[in-house]
This record gives structure tokens, sequence and C-alpha cells, in this order.
């Protein structure tokens, strides 16, 4: 384990994603599904300013909205198990590999939600860094909520059609967390309320 500097990996923001995910190809159907990115406040490390972010994906809970992560505690296989959430690091050019087998939300003050966790870093598979090797960071704070997003093939199976496509989403999530369906860059999103 590795002794890092005070100023390495100082959380500076967080986010919380969540979006209408399908993959038919294999078989999965429509659900909804959330996202953790956490932006690092910049750091020099081999004489070069580097801006990490950590990405914990495919977060898939029982939950119609997000709201309903107040106060729960997920738990989750270690990854690459069916039912694991993938984490990495984004930094040196790669995806170094994080472990998240639980997640722990608070409450909900001002549209915003708190989350603690905690995760264990390799940084030698993909990055091939012996200098900072395996790094274990611990994680309490409030994420921002990002609007819901429409997968695209929703979007296309129902050929753009905002009726069609609140429709489809009502069946999935609870719409009294949102609010309308807006045209945003990239597809359709429900803002949270």
């Amino acid at each position: 384990m590795s002794d890092l500097p005070d100023t390495y990996f100082k959380p500076a923001a967080g986010k919380l994603g969540q979006s209408i995910y399908e993959n038919p190809a294999n078989g999965l159907d429509p659900r909804l599904q959330f996202f953790i990115e956490i932006s690092f406040a910049s750091f020099e490390i081999d004489d070069e300013t580097v801006s990490p972010i950590l990405r914990v994906d495919n977060i898939a809970v029982e939950a119609r909205s997000w709201t309903a992560l107040e106060n729960q505690v997920f738990e989750f296989p270690w990854a690459p198990k069916p039912g694991s959430v993938e984490a990495a690091i984004l930094l040196f050019g790669a995806h170094n590999p994080a472990d998240v087998t639980k997640l722990t939300f608070g409450s909900i003050d001002g549209g915003k939600v708190r989350v603690s966790f905690e995760t264990e870093v390799d940084f030698e598979i993909e990055a091939d860094r012996d200098d900072l090797e395996q790094v274990k960071m611990a994680f309490d704070l409030t994420l921002e909520v990002e609007p819901l997003r429409v997968s695209t093939s929703l979007e296309k199976r129902c050929e753009g059609d905002e009726s069609k496509i609140t429709s489809a989403v009502s069946g999935l999530v609870d719409l009294d967390d949102y609010g309308a369906i807006e045209k945003a860059p990239g597809g359709f999103v429900f803002s949270p309320k």
C-alpha cells in the first residue's frame, strides 16, 4: 500500500448520474441505472499536473428514482462477478481498476445526496505505476444530482416521440421525482425535482 502526499486525490466535486440503460444484444431489458463521478483537485506528479476522475458505473439497485437512494446501503459482489459495479480512476491515460463493494447513501438536502464508500485502486495493472501501487481511499461527500438520461436505443424505438418515451420511462421510474421530458444535447432528459 502506498503512502501518498497529502495533496494527492483530494475530492473537488462529485455527481450522481442516472440513466435508462438497456442492452438488447445481451438480453438486458431497460432499467434505471446510476453512476458516481468524483473529480479530484489537480496535483503534480512526475512534473506533470494531473486531474484524475473516479467513476463508479453500473449501479443497478432496487430504486425507481434518485430519491429512493436516501439512507440506503447497497452491497455488491467483487468485480467482475454478475451484479458488481465497474469502477476506475482515469489517470495516466488508463482506467486504473477500483473495487467498490458497498455504497452508503445518506440524506437528501437541497437536491443533493450524500454518499460514503471505500475503495482500493490498483495503479500497477493498467498504468504500470510501481510508485503508487495500490491505494486505499475513503469518501464521504455530497453529490450533485444530474438529469435522468434516456438511452439512445429507447429513444429510437419510440421514434423520438416525447409522449412515447415518457410512457416507456414511467414503467421504470417514479416520474413524480422528475420534471417533464426535455430535449438536450445527445438525446432526452428528465431533470430531478
